[in-house]
């Protein structure tokens, strides 16, 4: 592929594309399991291992939140159940206690560090600047993603579809099609903005958008179908743009200046 096609509309996965999401998960999980170990009497082993189960922890390894997504679990049932399979890993046999993994507990620290990627707000301005819709596509539903947005700073946004919106999550191509109608556009003339290559990037592409995969240089290793290792080029499907960070859209929409 050499020249990008040009778009007139631009929608977003929410989750480690605009938000860090993999860091706050991090450093909210290793201080909750700390609590843990201290309520049931236990310790936590060397800092490695605490990283280990932290990082199957952020990246679902064992696929409990699409257990979430396909309506097995409920929310709070997929956090616990990779709550107490990285809790495993550290040795601590315990079930994962609800006040400690709850609402008041790790679901109000991670809020408290939900935050943008630096490379966010300098390209949603040049897209608003330059009068070019966008909007979100994302794998949890409109309540809870407006209210990250709206906790992040980008309650702006009109375009919203979560796993309830579309009647489908990624990745059906329902969601993104609604995402289109969102914006008032055809799915050919819209950039979607993703970091997995197959919910976003393949998905994407094979609902009729225009599919770009960021692939961070800087990012917590995430999953490729649920696995933790990162996501190198060679695992990105044919028809799929690449950039390393955001500043990539510019070369996609008319009239958005680049990133600098």
């Amino acid at each position: 592929m050499a020249e990008p096609p040009q778009v007139r509309g631009v929608l977003f996965d929410l989750d480690d594309t605009l938000v860090d999401l993999k860091t706050a998960q991090l450093v909210t999980f290793e201080e909750t399991a700390a609590r843990q170990a201290e309520l049931t009497g236990g310790r936590l082993p060397d800092p490695g291992r605490v990283a280990a189960a932290a990082l199957h922890f952020a990246a679902d390894a064992n696929g409990h939140y699409q257990r979430y997504v396909d309506g097995e679990l409920d929310f709070l049932g997929q956090r616990f159940a990779r709550a107490r399979d990285a809790l495993r890993m550290l040795g601590l046999a315990a079930e994962p206690d609800p006040d400690l993994w709850g609402p008041d507990g790790y679901e109000r620290m991670l809020r408290s560090r939900w935050a943008l990627f630096d490379d966010v707000p300098p390209l949603l301005s040049r897209l608003d600047d330059a009068r070019i819709p966008w909007g979100v596509v994302t794998n949890n539903t409109e309540e809870y993603q407006r209210g990250k947005l709206a906790t992040v700073g980008l309650d702006r946004v009109k375009v919203v579809v979560g796993t309830d919106t579309a009647g489908a999550p990624k990745p059906d191509a329902a969601p993104f099609l609604a995402g289109c109608a969102g914006l008032g556009l055809d799915p050919a003339d819209v950039l979607y903005v993703g970091d997995n290559p197959l919910k976003d990037g393949l998905e994407a592409r094979d609902a009729g958008l225009v599919s770009l995969l960021i692939l961070r240089p800087s990012a917590v290793p995430g999953d490729l179908g649920g696995g933790d290792g990162g996501t190198s080029t060679s695992q990105v499907p044919a028809g799929i743009w690449t950039g390393d960070s955001l500043g990539a859209v510019a070369r996609f929409v008319t009239g958005a200046k680049p990133l600098l």
